[in-house]
């Protein structure tokens, strides 16, 4: 047997029902924490949402802990404390009154994918109300715009009202005759700004 072979196949845990541990880790180690156990057999993670940015032109996406230090590991049988101190990510573990390793239950586990759903959503609102805001910055009333798609792409108009549901009434000639209607902000491209 290999070195690598003998190291991949330690036991962590001793038979048993499934229990879940908060792992207390290195900072900025939650992620080869998680790999070290992965490669043993056991299920790890760390909340993270991730957010994109963009600097200088460059995209960049990051991860942000939610709990930062803590890795939460699905232990198929009874952890082993001295096995899984071994790995020099993880520090100890989350323990009761009487120095045992906590169990945490799945349900409480949940709560804590269900808060990084609700910031995901928060997040995603965010960043729509700001493309509105965007949008309705870009088509201002009085401006000179072109339909860029739509029924009339191509003909020229003004705007005459922009409306809060990211809307805009226009105005221009077809065959002739002064036409009133209604459009998308998102139809419209600004050509001319009155100032």
């Amino acid at each position: 047997m290999t070195g690598r072979s003998a190291v991949a196949g330690s036991v962590l845990c001793m038979p048993g029902a499934v229990r879940w541990h908060a792992l207390f880790v290195l900072p900025q180690k939650e992620d080869q924490a998680e790999a070290w156990l992965r490669r043993r057999g056991v299920y790890g993670f760390h909340p993270v949402t991730t957010r994109r940015t963009t600097r200088a032109g460059k995209a960049r996406e990051y991860h942000r802990r939610y709990l930062p230090g803590y890795v939460f590991a699905r232990f198929p049988g009874e952890a082993k404390p001295h096995e899984v101190l071994s790995c020099p990510f993880i520090q100890g573990a989350l323990t009761r009154a009487d120095g045992a390793w906590g169990v945490i239950l799945p349900n409480d586990l949940r709560s804590l994918h269900a808060m990084r759903r609700v910031d995901e959503d928060a997040d995603r609102a965010r960043r729509a109300e700001e493309r509105m805001r965007r949008r309705r910055q870009s088509i201002q009333r009085g401006d000179a715009a072109l339909f860029k798609s739509g029924a009339f792409v191509g003909h020229h108009c003004e705007v005459v009202q922009v409306l809060a549901d990211n809307g805009a009434k226009v105005s221009f000639k077809l065959f002739g005759r002064e036409v009133l209607t209604t459009t998308s902000v998102d139809d419209l491209v600004a050509i001319q700004r009155n100032t």
